[in-house]
């Protein structure tokens, strides 16, 4: 593996290791000291999260794509990519038509794998719709006279492809990808073609083509560079260094993330010029190959925890529908029943299994969320992960610009041996009329040498650049209107005057409230010093010393004598002119300036500068240092060291060399100047916030949440601070106190409240316990290893300080071993493996774009108490996803029963098919996205964390309540709905028993009944075809013999098995005929039955109100919780509104085949029901609740346990 920077040997081992041991998602065989290299094809992972560093990352891609083009001559890269570099000539034309062409075959490749994707997203449900749909064709094949069937199937098959694809559509990646991938490259391009430049679109460039870089430029593709004036590239998204990269030309022998002659996709030039050969391409370079192996490995990622749960949904109702369908249609088989009513039974078994709106409901479930969200500051990329977040048990959050404001300022100095108050600036104490004074004397000859290396050891600089809304804002103002209504017009006329006015405004404030361009730490530094120095103004004066080197050309070129800082080093390095720099270089002094770590810059010095003279540095001054930086450290201050040396020009270039990168070769026998600390505010209310983290869970036993935090701070800061936040609590004992006190560091790391953990610590023990498992010859070592980690994070309260992102890694994976669901916090590319290992990988809004895009969710104000909303937020919704999906599951049992009745009993079918369609698309649609709206029943934090491993969104709780409890009720209500009818139309329930399967014969159409004609004669109770056809079964499904009166057509029953028809000439013509059809009567026909079903259909919406209400809390009463929802409301009354038309609009009773039913059957039946759901539920409920312990949250009676779902 290749080393990365930031990590100690020891780090790099133990990282590298790990992944190994985890190849494939399972322990290997291989010894840990293999070094064998890993195929792109072999990304490992663990239980489908994605386990790779950002380094890493490269080296496969760098592998596999076989990019060797930075170590390659000038005349080597001419012949790879055919092309012309030395006469800056390019590809012809006719070359780049050639070379595209190829390119966009394998664009097309991309395209077809989309397709695959989209195929993937078929579940059960869709199998059992298309096989809906082939029974529906079957029946309508078998009773032509019967369209509604062949409609149907066509409706049903239109509904599966809609809902496949917006299933699709809702989780794709790869057309997002694309997206994306043109958000990070810029419109247009400027390429060298057959020695003339052009301007084009990205996608349109080859390997091959000439690429001219400037200032501000951001690069296309990937780019070797072949010309550099002071060209420095900026590739934090790659490497997470903020430092820009000065690039060279030479070949260069280093893997590719260290060579500083290549230049990634994506990334940006912050100054000079330059030219690069394109090694790749579109969909082809680093940035594209990286964004498809985290959106590709998101589809399988661990993270994705709901599609498995609707999964489970998918797998549950598909089990219930087949195993219930088998049996039923071989018990009809048995039963002798018609093959086409056989079918239609198993048709609507299997539909009334299948919750049609589901899917559609959590969509609009999660994008209700997404909308909350985000108006509380948190941007959701992964809807999925929306749930996840709500289970988040552990918080490892970064403390700069999220604990604090990331607003840094100088609040300390030491030098001459002492250590000054810095807090207040000297604007300030200038301006202010207040009595003020100065902790440091302006005089001090040691202080202005510090203060000039301020100045002189930065690159930030005061920077202000108007965004365009500013601009607008500023410009409305001025015209006194609103910014969304002002014109392009009013803006481009007064876009320059704007942009003066505001630079002049900008002018105006205090330096300290200024913009600066730079990183905060050094922005820091400017602002202090501006108010003495004028920073422009020095550095015109001393400016950084160039130096020509020959490149492989044989050209010279220029290279600035400048080393940033990195995490490696942990130093940065300037070398400036101290005199009239246009005489020979060897008679001039330069100072170079060497600004860093302390542990770092200190041990490099033998002098110290007091009182503006230099003296010997002995044993007093490193106890003095020591205790200078421990108080800096215990106030929570960020400490840099400052030294500096003179040479001449002659000692500098001889110490700077020029290979894969710029080094100095000399960093000894330095100056020490003095150390500053810097501070960064808290955020307000932060010590607040994180306390209601820690609360969290608090109805639990055991304590259940914890924030872990990330810093680069010393220790005793990262102490200091934590007690601040209250990630440590004000009584906690920390390992440093009892060190501090005397204890041994083992007795004080198992004795302590609070623990702090230093990263070259971590890195010493893991070592250490590495080379103890090799001397015992362990082969699976890696569990000892961890031990450590184990223990640390065990610790309720826990702090890592300077740790590299492997370290970060491994303490997020050690975490998860212990049960935690992790959300992590990260700004750069640096931390992409652990964000891809973490369950919720958190984005800061002033991160990477990259990192943003590829994040689960990305924080808009950066503040610790947005995650702790979303929090709220996911557990919120992942409450009233259960909710919703009861209330869903509820009606399949009333939509279910009707058919296993007519089945099991032989009776007219109390329910159509079409009728569940009505049910779960139309009645049930908007309660169930109403849910998403409910308020939570309490205080939502304090709950118990959902376990993800155990506690699933669909259990046997849910499905015993929706199910056996609410379900069997509803299907009773319209069992005794459909009888009702049926005896009121003349049909005894007894009748009913039976009568599909009972023979008779169809009489004549003059026939009438006539209770009294014996059964000796031809002639049986009025039917005169008695004795001249056979028997058959009578077809309740068809319309075709509405009109037959059944008291003829059963002849055989006695008259004691009708009962009185209710509706007669005294009622309402349209309550006793069907006015639709022909004025048929009711009483006695068939058509009795689609009144019937009409009932039941109204029954089930009726008791689906009751159920709506039931469902709006887990275990409170409803008087407790309250009716407010107003979606909710809208859609009881839009529910039954709609009923009330497919009832009563005439069109929709030949369509639908529903009847305009009499007012007293109209879900007057179903009342008392409805009110037995209510109370039972209530009843339960307060049972419930009595079974809670308030202390804890433990269930403890037998209600709570068996029905709290």
């Amino acid at each position: 593996m290749i080393p990365q920077p930031g990590l100690t040997e020891a780090s790099r081992i133990l990282y590298d290791k790990h992944n190994k041991k985890y190849e494939g998602g399972k322990q290997s065989d291989q010894p840990l000291d293999t070094d064998e290299p890993i195929n792109i094809e072999q990304i490992e992972l663990i239980e489908g999260k994605q386990k790779e560093d950002i380094i890493d990352f490269i080296q496969k891609y760098e592998d596999t794509e076989h990019i060797t083009h930075h170590k390659m001559t000038i005349e080597e890269l001419e012949d790879s990519l055919e092309t012309r570099i030395k006469d800056k000539n390019g590809l012809t034309t006719i070359q780049a038509n050639s070379k595209l062409s190829q390119e966009k075959l394998r664009l097309e490749e991309e395209l077809n794998l989309w397709l695959i994707t989209y195929l993937k997203e078929l579940n059960y449900h869709s199998y059992l719709l298309l096989l809906c749909v082939v029974l529906c064709f079957i029946i309508y094949f078998m009773n032509i006279d019967q369209p509604i069937y062949l409609f149907l199937g066509l409706f049903l098959l239109a509904f599966t492809f809609v809902s496949w694809f917006f299933r699709y559509y809702s989780t794709k990646r790869s057309t997002s990808l694309m997206k994306l991938y043109k958000k990070l490259i810029p419109s247009e391009a400027n390429v060298i073609r057959q020695g003339e430049i052009f301007s084009i679109e990205p996608f349109k460039l080859v390997p091959g083509d000439l690429i001219q870089i400037n200032e501000d430029t951001i690069l296309p593709a990937d780019v070797r560079i072949i010309e550099s004036n002071q060209l420095k590239i900026n590739n934090a998204q790659f490497t997470g260094e903020p430092e820009d990269l000065l690039m060279t030309v030479e070949p260069s022998g280093s893997s590719l993330h260290q060579a500083t002659n290549f230049a990634f996709c994506g990334s940006s030039c912050t100054s000079g010029n330059g030219i690069g050969v394109l090694v790749n391409s579109g969909l082809n370079t680093s940035l594209a190959s990286l964004l498809k192996s985290l959106y590709l490995n998101s589809r399988t990622s661990k993270k994705s925890l709901l599609p498995k749960e609707i999964g489970r949904l998918t797998v549950i109702t598909s089990v219930i529908a087949v195993v219930v369908c088998i049996l039923l249609f071989l018990l009809g088989l048995i039963l002798d029943i018609e093959f086409d009513a056989n079918i239609l039974y198993s048709l609507g078994i299997i539909l009334s299994n299948i919750p049609l709106g589901v899917f559609f409901t959590i969509a609009s479930s999660f994008d209700i969320s997404f909308n909350r969200m985000r108006k509380k500051k948190l941007f959701v990329n992964n809807l999925d992960s929306v749930e996840t977040l709500g289970s988040t048990t552990c918080i490892c959050v970064d403390k700069t610009g999220i604990l604090t404001q990331n607003k840094m300022s100088v609040s300390s100095l030491w030098y001459d041996g002492e250590l000054k108050d810095a807090s207040v600036n000297y604007q300030t104490f200038e301006q202010s009329k207040a009595n003020i004074t100065l902790g440091y004397d302006i005089r001090d000859s040691t202080f202005k040498e510090l203060l000039y290396n301020f100045i002189l050891g930065t690159t930030a600089s005061f920077n202000f650049n108007p965004t365009e809304k500013q601009i607008k804002r500023h410009i409305a103002k001025k015209l006194k209107v609103n910014p969304t209504n002002l014109s392009s017009k009013n803006y481009q006329q007064n876009k320059d005057l704007a942009e003066n006015e505001l630079r002049e405004i900008e002018k105006k404030k205090p330096f300290q409230l200024q913009h600066t361009q730079g990183n905060q730490l050094e922005s820091s530094l400017i602002k202090f010093a501006q108010p003495l120095k004028d920073i422009d103004e020095c550095k015109r004066r001393f400016p950084i010393v160039s130096f020509m080197a020959k490149d492989e050309f044989g050209e010279e070129t220029s290279h600035s004598c400048e080393i940033s800082y990195n995490s490696d080093s942990k130093h940065s390095i300037f070398v400036r002119y101290l005199a009239d720099y246009t005489v020979e270089s060897s008679k001039i002094h330069y100072l170079v300036i060497i600004k860093g770590d302390p542990e770092v810059i200190w041990p490099n010095c033998n002098t110290i500068l007091v009182n503006g003279e230099d003296r010997m540095i002995h044993e007093s001054w490193n106890n003095m240092l020591k205790v200078a930086i421990d108080t800096l450290a215990k106030n929570g201050e960020k400490i840099l060291a400052f030294a500096n040396i003179i040479k001449s020009g002659i000692e500098v270039f001889d110490q700077f060399v020029v290979k894969d990168r710029l080094e100095y070769s000399s960093c000894r026998d330095f100056r020490f100047v003095g150390l500053v600390g810097i501070k960064d505010p808290l955020r307000e209310n932060i010590s607040s916030s994180v306390g209601k983290w820690k609360r969290a869970g608090s109805l639990s036993s055991v304590s259940v949440t914890k924030a872990i935090m990330f810093t680069d701070d010393y220790p005793e800061a990262a102490a200091f601070i934590a007690k601040r936040t209250n990630i440590f609590s004000e009584e906690s004992k920390t390992n440093l106190d009892m060190i501090e006190n005397g204890m041994s560091e083992e007795q004080a790391f198992e004795e302590c409240d609070a623990l702090v953990v230093d990263g070259e610590e971590l890195s010493y023990k893991l070592e250490e316990q590495d080379l103890q498992n090799q001397s015992t010859n362990d082969d699976d070592n890696d569990t000892v290893k961890k031990d450590f980690l184990l223990d640390c994070v065990s610790k309720d309260e826990v702090v890592f300080t300077r740790i590299t992102p492997s370290q970060k890694f491994l303490v997020v994976d050690a975490c998860q071993r212990l049960g935690h669901n992790v959300a992590v916090t990260g700004n750069n590319l640096s931390d992409l493996s652990t964000m891809g290992i973490a369950d919720t990988g958190i984005a800061m809004e002033d991160g990477s774009n990259t990192l943003k895009n590829a994040a689960d969710m990305v924080i808009l104000d950066n503040d610790f108490s947005t995650i702790i909303n979303g929090i709220e937020d996911g557990r919120l919704f992942y409450d009233n996803l259960k909710k919703s999906i009861a209330f869903t599951l509820s009606s399949n049992i009333p939509e279910m029963f009707p058919f296993i009745f007519a089945i099991l009993f032989q009776a007219p079918l109390p329910f159509t098919v079409v009728m569940i369609l009505v049910i779960d698309i139309g009645v049930n649609i908007i309660p169930s996205i109403s849910f998403a709206y409910e308020n939570p029943e309490h205080n939502i934090l304090l709950n118990k964390p959902r376990n993800l491993k155990h506690d699933h969104l669909i259990n046997s709780k849910l499905i015993s309540f929706s199910y056996l409890q609410i379900g069997v009720i509803q299907a009773f209500a319209g069992l005794y709905t459909y009888f009702i009818v049926m005896n009121d139309y003349g049909f005894k329930p007894s009748t009913l028993i039976g009568l599909a399967g009972k023979k008779g014969i169809i009489p004549n159409s003059y026939d009438e009944y006539n209770p009294s004609v014996g059964t000796q004669t031809t002639v049986i109770r009025g039917n005169t075809r008695v004795n001249s056809e056979i028997p058959q079964k009578f077809n309740f499904n068809s319309l075709d013999n509405n009109s037959i009166d059944l008291r003829l057509y059963f002849y055989d029953l006695e008259p004691s098995h009708w009962s009185e028809c209710r509706w007669y000439n005294d009622t309402p013509k349209w309550w006793a005929k069907n006015i639709v059809y022909d004025d048929i009567t009711i009483c006695y026909r068939s058509e009795a039955l689609r009144y019937a079903q009409t009932a039941y259909l109204i029954s089930i919406v009726a008791t689906q109100w009751a159920n709506l209400i039931v469902c709006k809390t887990r275990s409170l009463s409803i008087s407790q919780h309250g009716i407010s929802n107003k979606l909710a409301n809208f859609g009881v009354i839009f529910g039954t509104l709609l009923v009330v038309v497919l009832c009563y609009v005439p069109w929709f009773n030949k369509v639908l085949g529903t009847r305009m039913i009499a007012p007293p059957h109209f879900s007057i039946p179903s009342f008392p029901f409805c009110i037995i759901i209510f109370f039972y539920d209530e009843g339960r409920k307060m049972l419930l609740r009595s079974g809670i312990e308030k202390e804890t949250g433990k269930l403890i009676g037998w209600v709570a346990q068996n029905t709290y779902y």
